[in-house]
């Protein structure tokens, strides 16, 4: 009975560790997450990624994000007056 017991303890911790290890390969990107207005552009961020700086992106017909870009700046993020593009200009 105890042989069963530890059998299953390390069969659990390994399987623990390597969930905790697979985990922190995980990269987070904006890429198909959902947007609002589809077919146009926007300036978002995104706990977790960019170092929680904003992107640009544009949103798909489907209000899918197909395209993003990531800024180097917190709160930096325009999309222009017209509506047809975004910039990431320094802070």
């Amino acid at each position: 009975m105890k042989f069963t017991s530890l059998t299953t303890t390390i069969i659990s911790v390994a399987a623990m560790a390597g969930v905790a290890i697979a985990s922190d390969n995980l990269v987070l990107t904006p890429m198909n997450f959902p947007c609002t207005k589809a077919d146009s552009v926007g300036c978002s961020n995104l706990k977790g990624f960019n170092n929680g700086n904003d992107f640009g992106y544009y949103c798909s017909p489907t209000e899918k994000i197909d395209y993003y870009e990531a800024c180097s700046c917190k709160h930096c993020c325009k999309v222009l007056s017209d509506g047809s593009d975004f910039t990431c200009p320094e802070a």
